[in-house]
């Protein structure tokens, strides 16, 4: 304890740029305390300078390691002796960096009021950098002073390279954040994403706002025209109604998998009394109706108006970035809320609809199991409540979990909980293939609404066996 309180207060004195001896020796376990320290300020930092909903991502994890792996191995390489201490007293420099920033982002007071008012914003922001490098090299001078060099070494020179080397190695690594705000960019993240946007650039990219106002105006009428699909129920016939969200605005896949995903439950279920699909895209903000808290209870309302609640079934499908609290709701400033499992089973609830089926593609998607199990309610979600779900990078199609249990496994006279199991085999397969933690997809089967698909399925079969006699 005394040695890990004798590395804050050498830092400390080193933040204002005045040494340290090394005349106490640094444990291993006191530098990994460090360590830890500084990849948890790095996640906070991310967390904390996010405006609205924050998503955790587990490939952010990976790279605050890969961060701090490298940091560690480079100053390694320019410290000669006392390692030990000068690798716990720049993680703990990185600590106190990290929540100066927290602290100057969270501040009310704008500080670059301060600075001449002909400066552009990108001046007052390379000012604001190079005023933190400047007093960051300061800082590693002091420590270097103190421990980790000879004396006939330049504490100067090896600060300045040790920090400059190991900011253009972190610079080319292919970092991803650990939180993802709603104006998230992969590209403005990394260098290799960076470059590969500016050489090939995509012609459909829309960055501009999203207009608030517009976007509010226009849902009455796009959700009235998507609600006029649905088709009246049949009495004595098991009908199947489909509402499908896709959440996140930023990426594609989400809409790409919705209508997958809607085609595939279409054949497999005869879903053909309508669908209304609610869609956060920049591409659909004129043409569907968006993904909303308030358009969902609409939605069901309006689905719940037209269906046989005793006969028929409601399907709702989500795909979205997902976090422990539910799933994600984005749509630049417009929209950025959290759909949790209280709440759509509250909706439902309260419309009456008893024979449900909801299936759930985002991580962490588990903790809509119990909240919504029940004996006329089939509950799918990609992920168990403390496991992230994989492969929902733009360029995709499909999720593993999406491709997995829509595209490859669910069709004509294949039942939900044959696909389920079906799926849960491949994605356990391709997440070892590909070296990840296991997302443990959830499934919940109630008893009565599984009886009543199969007798719809059975059906099914034996009509399109006869249409083949034919």
């Amino acid at each position: 304890m005394k040695n890990f309180l004798w590395v804050i207060r050498a830092v400390l004195r080193a933040a204002r740029w005045q040494s340290t001896g090394a005349d106490r020796p640094v444990s291993f376990r006191v530098v990994l305390v460090f360590v830890a320290m500084a990849m948890a300020s790095e996640a906070a930092r991310q967390y904390f300078v996010i405006d609205g909903l924050a998503i955790f991502s587990l490939y952010g994890v990976n790279s605050i390691i890969a961060t701090m792996a490298v940091f560690v191995a480079v100053t390694l390489l320019f410290v000669s002796r006392d390692r030990a201490i000068v690798v716990a007293r720049l993680a703990c420099l990185t600590v106190l960096l990290q929540w100066a920033v927290i602290a100057a982002s969270r501040f009310s007071f704008e500080f670059r009021n301060l600075m001449p008012g002909i400066w552009t914003n990108s001046d007052k922001i390379i000012f604001a950098w190079l005023v933190v490098f400047v007093w960051w090299i300061g800082a590693v001078v002091a420590i270097l002073r103190g421990a980790g060099i000879g004396p006939y070494q330049s504490p100067v020179f090896r600060a300045f390279w040790l920090s400059v080397v190991a900011g253009l190695a972190i610079i080319a690594l292919p970092a991803y954040p650990t939180f993802i705000g709603g104006d998230f960019r992969l590209s403005s993240y990394n260098v290799w994403e960076w470059s590969r946007a500016k050489l090939f650039k995509p012609t459909d990219l829309d960055t501009s706002p999203v207009d608030t106002a517009a976007v509010e105006l226009s849902q009455p009428h796009l959700l009235e025209a998507e609600l006029n699909k649905l088709l009246p129920e049949r009495k004595g016939t098991t009908d199947v109604y489909a509402i499908g969200v896709a959440g996140w605005s930023a990426q594609n896949v989400f809409i790409k998998e919705l209508n997958g995903g809607l085609a595939a439950l279409n054949k497999t279920l005869e879903a053909d009394r309508g669908s209304v699909r609610l869609v956060n895209h920049r591409d659909t903000l004129e043409a569907l109706p968006v993904a909303s808290r308030t358009n969902f209870a609409a939605a069901v309302h309006a689905v719940a108006r037209i269906m046989n609640k005793d006969e028929d079934v409601l399907v709702v499908f989500i795909t979205s970035h997902g976090g422990p609290t539910g799933v994600a709701l984005e749509l630049g400033d417009a929209i950025n809320v959290v759909l949790e499992p209280d709440h759509v089973a509250s909706v439902l609830d309260r419309e009456g609809i008893r024979n449900r089926v909801l299936i759930v593609s985002a991580c962490y998607s588990g903790v809509f199991i119990k909240p919504l199990a029940s004996p006329n309610s089939i509950v799918l979600t990609a992920a168990d409540e403390n496991s992230p779900s994989f492969g929902c990078s733009n360029e995709r199609d499909w999720t593993y979990f999406g491709d997995a249990f829509f595209n490859q496994s669910l069709g004509e006279g294949v039942s939900l909980e044959g696909a389920f199991e079906n799926a849960k085999v491949k994605i356990s397969q391709w997440e070892a293939r590909d070296d990840l933690p296991p997302s443990s997809p959830q499934g919940h089967f109630g008893a009565s609404i599984s009886e009543k698909l199969a007798a719809k399925l059975k059906l099914g079969n034996k009509v399109q066996a006869l249409s083949e006699e034919r």
